[in-house]
């Protein structure tokens, strides 16, 4: 663990703020870090939140109203497991009051300018699982062919 100094953390702070504002997020803090949404309140939003030298991004995925539609979360939890086990370069963390999530821990000495490139590997990865976690809802687990769909990929084949 790194801990930062207070004057340290708060120029970690207003890096993330003026890199997020030159690509053309709407930041806004909180109390422990920063909200970074686009100018449409359509896209959602995204948590910066600092911790000891690291930074975690975050995107809710399904908020608990949207999770309480299930009649049971086995499926979704399937569907999360094998979605992860594909490395997509983040991980699910999920908490029973406040939803799923979708988050990126970035490391200490992570250069923050990338931080933008971070949040759009976030909202492609949500995008492209979006409608495998809407029928996840409804008891379905999406097969390989599916999974590689939803990333635009296909299938290996064997070598002749």
């Amino acid at each position: 663990m790194t801990d930062l100094t207070p004057d340290q953390e708060a120029a970690q702070l207003a890096k993330l703020t003026e890199v997020c504002r030159a690509a053309g997020y709407v930041v806004e803090a909180i109390d422990r870090g920063l909200e970074v949404s686009g100018e449409d309140d359509e896209d959602g939003a995204f948590y910066l939140l600092p911790d000891h030298g690291w930074v975690q991004a975050r995107c809710l995925v399904l908020d608990p109203e949207d999770l309480d539609q299930a009649r049971d979360l086995t499926a979704l939890f399937e569907t999360i497991a094998r979605v992860q086990f594909r490395l997509i370069g983040c991980r699910f963390a999920y908490d029973a009051g406040s939803g799923l999530w979708l988050v990126e821990d970035l490391y200490p000495g992570f250069d923050l300018a990338g931080v933008p490139a971070v949040l759009e590997q976030l909202t492609y990865v949500w995008d492209a699982l979006e409608p495998l976690f809407a029928s996840a809802l409804l008891g379905e687990i999406p097969g390989e062919d599916a999974l590689d769909a939803a990333f635009d990929l296909e299938a290996a084949s064997l070598p002749n």
